[in-house]
């Protein structure tokens, strides 16, 4: 994470992967504002970030990180009165610069990301809510949720997750929680939109018959008083007319000359038609374009790896027979490796937006085609009485009133397109996920069970409970074994334990089930917070038994980085917020202090400052 200051110059602070990194120090020395700046960077519309000490002696807040084996670096500029502001710096190579500039737009970085975790527009709202429409894409700060633990939650004895005072992200986390965690799979998850989409259509067609049919019926009582009318203005002469389709009869007495010419209709259909055009050549661009990027990406990286062995030949010139024009072929292969890597890395990256682009396009043919077929192809003329045309407008009312004409459609053609659609639905496999979720529920039950037994006696009198995991509430319970029913858990250090270990198990089981879309970090800030007290009660030091309770629970953030590891499930990073001394998680070999902030060193330091 880099801080550059208004006044100039940079805070830094690395952090270890696979490590249980922590910042411990006093209090009012910015720990907890590095969680608001790492949401902050990414893409918060707003921050609890405090002015005063910070934010007012920040110019730009940026982070680096990796994700597939790929470096990014993003900064943002702070904060405007309060505000979250729009101005971002975006490195696709992990590059910091020596001062940010605004070099790319929140949605062409958001773009580019969520590519990494395989989210794109085909990613929408399963079902929708209040705030959250159905089909909506899913942004990647839902998932996000399953990467904090701070401290307006840490002690709750019934919120697990952040952000559950913001409706969006109330209805977020059941609407993701499935695909988060492995128990859906994208592919499943759009055959199954798909399917409900074909059903629902189904549905509302089937509505569209009933209504027709029924307001045919009402039509039909009327059918011989408005023949025999017609009849008698010369407007309908042919015979057999009482047996003739509904629908013969409509293009009969209204015929192909019962309307003036309408060329401003005619000008409108060319237009769309131009349009129509310009969008497929676009379409048809972009799919080149696409093509032919991939193509370079697949050449630029077999012209570096073909220059890769000039590293080895450096690295091993000791043990090579060396020419006399030896060093002067091995600095040109440099320099030219260098240069390949210096133009890969000038180029701006063309990512994932040139599908998102095509279906743009696409809907907008859809929607200009949808109008075509509204408008009159070619133009018509009437010529009568008065009467007639007094008929005219009186049949036209009594179409509009029964709904009986051209605008409600045939009902062959619906039916027809109603079979259509029910032999696709059929076609349309969608696993069903309540066995893979129950399946998940026991894997994840399973895991906490393991850290339950790891806390031991720092759970007091729910040592050897059982840990339940609530699906419908997303909340970690406690249940006595060999009983129906869960515990109403007391104390907030029982409550600080059962957040570490739900989202430990969960890290574990997200990893097991190979999800892509959860990112391997995790923040916690202040687990020793029970133990302090507040205000005038706040202790100065801890009582052993609180310090052996907090050294317990390093001790299972250890466990989790061991875990990781042995079972291969992924890499991981765990941050932590603390006031404990060092001395506490002494001998833990995965706990790694990053730096002790006092008030001589914190996060903003303006000791340099001129």
């Amino acid at each position: 994470m880099v801080l550059w200051y208004k006044f100039g110059g940079t805070r830094t602070l690395s952090f270890k992967n696979n490590k249980v990194n922590v910042i411990t120090g006093d209090s009012l020395t910015g720990k907890s504002a590095i969680l608001q700046i790492f949401d902050y960077c990414l893409f918060a519309s707003r921050s609890k970030l405090p002015e005063d000490t910070i934010n007012a002696n920040v110019s730009w807040y940026g982070i680096k990180f990796h994700i597939n084996n790929k470096a990014f670096t993003i900064a943002r500029t702070s904060l405007d009165k309060g505000k979250a502001t729009s101005s971002y710096y975006f490195s696709q190579f992990g590059e910091v610069p020596e001062v940010p500039f605004s070099t790319h737009d929140e949605d062409t970085i958001k773009a580019i990301l969520e590519s990494e975790f395989g989210i794109d527009a085909k990613v929408t709202i399963a079902f929708g809510g209040k705030t959250i429409k159905l089909g909506s894409k899913i942004s990647l700060r839902y998932f996000l949720l399953f990467n904090t633990i701070s401290e307006d939650i840490i002690t709750s004895s019934s919120i697990f997750f952040d952000k559950q005072d913001q409706s969006r992200y109330l209805e977020a986390l059941p609407r993701i929680f499935d695909l988060a965690v492995g128990i859906e799979t994208l592919e499943n998850q759009l055959a199954r939109e798909e399917k409900n989409k074909d059903l629902e259509e189904i549905r509302r067609l089937r509505r569209q018959l009933s209504r027709m049919a029924n307001k045919k019926g009402d039509f039909d009582t009327e059918r011989d008083s408005i023949i025999r009318r017609a009849r008698e203005f010369g407007i309908f002469e042919a015979e057999g007319g009482d047996e003739m389709p509904l629908n013969s009869i409509m293009a009969r007495i209204v015929s192909p000359d019962s309307f003036e010419p309408s060329f401003g209709s005619s000008a409108r259909l060319s237009e769309i038609r131009n349009e129509i055009a310009f969008q497929l050549r676009i379409i048809r661009n972009l799919r080149v374009l696409k093509t032919e990027y991939n193509d370079y990406r697949k050449l630029l990286t077999t012209v570096t790896d073909s220059l890769k062995p000039v590293g080895f030949l450096r690295e091993n010139m000791n043990d090579l027979v060396q020419t006399s024009i030896f060093d002067t072929l091995l600095k040109a292969l440099e320099l030219d490796f260098s240069r390949l890597k210096g133009d890969i890395q000038a180029r701006v990256p063309i990512d994932t937006n040139v599908n998102d682009r095509i279906r743009e396009r696409e809907k907008s043919i859809e929607s200009l085609r949808a109008e075509a077929a509204s408008l009159p192809h070619d133009a018509t003329s009437f010529e009568s009485e008065r009467s007639k045309f007094m008929f005219l407008g009186e049949l036209k009312a009594k179409i509009e009133l029964y709904g009986i004409g051209e605008e409600s459609g045939d009902i062959a053609s619906i039916s027809s397109h109603i079979d259509e659609l029910v032999a696709r639905s059929e076609q349309i496999v969608v696993r069903d996920a309540t066995d893979d979720r129950e399946m998940f529920l026991n894997l994840l039950d399973e895991i906490m069970l393991d850290y339950m037994k790891l806390a031991g006696p720092a759970m007091g009198n729910y040592q050897g409970y059982l840990p339940i995991f609530d699906y419908k509430t997303k909340a970690l319970h406690l249940r006595r074994p060999r009983t129906a029913h869960t515990e109403n858990v007391g104390s907030s250090s029982n409550h600080m334990f059962l957040h570490l270990i739900l989202f430990l198990g969960l890290h574990e089981a997200i990893s097991i089930q190979r999800s892509r879309f959860v990112p391997s970090i995790l923040f916690i800030d202040q687990p020793s917070r029970p133990y302090w007290g507040d205000g005038t009660k706040r202790k100065v030091t801890l009582d052993s038994s609180d310090e052996d309770k907090i050294r317990k629970a390093f001790e299972l953030l250890n466990h989790f980085v061991q875990r990781m590891l042995v079972n291969d499930s992924g890499q991981c990073q765990v941050i932590v917020f603390e006031h404990v001394p060092p001395s506490t998680w002494y001998g833990l070999e995965h706990v790694f202090l990053v730096e002790k902030f006092t008030h001589r060193n914190a996060l903003v330091n303006l000791s340099g400052r001129a």
